[in-house]
């Protein structure tokens, strides 16, 4: 069974081999430097070495990004590069390429191999429409302009919507990714950064525009938010989008209770990056917490985030180990459950 066999398998809710061992996101360059100073080859540094280095399914990620050589450059962390409506105008002109030019030839060969060779998910990832606009207004300026300049909000919002359509049916049409994500890192640690209302009114309509683009090509949707989600998956679930990740364990959020309020949709990550210090013992228990929800759901366990650099090469071998295990004892054998939106059109 090839990665996005089993991937898609699993995501409709159908038996499979086991349940896709992945991770999502790259590690940290201190954690490699670590690795690297305790047996990890020196030539052993891009995601798809390390990866492969492990014996994990491979996943890699292809952004589509909406600037150009000719955008200003943020100043600083958190900061923007455009505060109203006489600044967008000037900065809209060094936005949205042409579409053709987003993905390269060489990256659509390199995608055509991995698919062929049968060992890989890729995804393609772009910013959301709360993560977008705030990377133009800057964090502060950002949370104020849903009241601030509600109209130009919509306006980025909406210009960009269009420029996605225009992307995903040009790429999509030239490769089928395995999944899409929406980077948004809409919540900390305490909730939603805003509120139902101003999600319906700012960021809905344009998740209702292009998310139904994306799934008529058979490609499931993820969104990308940090914190406690609790609220917002219901939010997104609402749009039609088909999962979440990474479900951060130190903002509190269960997974379990997900499944419960949202059977439909899948989940990616939740396993506690800080218990893996501790060892194997500590890992195990962790996955123990875990394997019910991906008996009964649609889980796919991967570290929370980015591996942090207080965990040795040793304990990462051993989590690896640990993942392959409890994967194979997630096969949906025998249980009903519901398959992702998007398999269903």
């Amino acid at each position: 069974m090839t990665a996005s066999e089993r991937f898609r398998k699993y995501l409709a809710g159908e038996p499979v081999d086991r349940c896709p061992a992945i991770e999502w996101a790259p590690w940290w360059r201190l954690t490699v430097e670590r690795w690297h100073s305790e047996g990890l080859p020196k030539e052993v540094r891009t995601v798809e070495q390390i990866q492969d280095f492990f014996g994990l399914d491979k996943c890699l990620q292809t952004h589509g990004i909406y600037r150009t050589a000719q955008t200003p450059r943020n100043p600083g962390e958190g900061m923007g590069i455009m505060e109203d409506e006489e600044d967008w105008k000037e900065i809209k002109k060094t936005l949205f390429p042409p579409v053709e030019t987003v993905v390269t030839e060489k990256q659509f060969e390199a995608l055509r191999f991995s698919r062929e060779r049968g060992d890989t998910l890729n995804f393609f990832t772009v910013e959301g429409f709360f993560w977008y606009p705030r990377k133009l207004f800057g964090i502060e300026n950002h949370l104020y302009s849903f009241y601030d300049y509600p109209e130009l909000y919509l306006e980025m919002c909406e210009t960009y919507s269009d420029w996605l359509v225009e992307l995903f049916h040009y790429v999509f049409s030239r490769f089928r990714f395995d999944f899409m994500s929406f980077a948004e890192d809409m919540s900390y640690n305490l909730g939603s950064m805003i509120s139902k209302d101003c999600f319906e009114n700012f960021l809905a309509p344009f998740y209702k525009k292009v998310i139904p683009v994306i799934q008529s090509y058979g490609i499931p949707v993820f969104i990308d938010s940090d914190g406690d989600i609790t609220e917002a998956v219901d939010w997104y679930a609402s749009v039609g989008a088909d999962g979440m990740f990474p479900l951060e364990r130190k903002a509190g959020v269960d997974v379990s209770l997900y499944i419960k309020k949202q059977p439909k949709m899948a989940f990616i990550g939740h396993f506690d990056k800080m218990c893996m210090k501790d060892g194997p013992e500590a890992m195990r228990a962790e996955f123990e917490r875990i394997l019910p929800s991906m008996q009964n759901g649609k889980v796919i366990v991967s570290v929370d985030h980015q591996t942090p650099p207080d965990v040795s090469i040793e304990n990462y071998r051993e989590y690896v180990k640990l993942l392959f295990e409890y994967c194979e004892k997630a096969t949906h054998e025998g249980k009903e459950i519901l398959p992702c939106p998007v398999f269903e059109k």
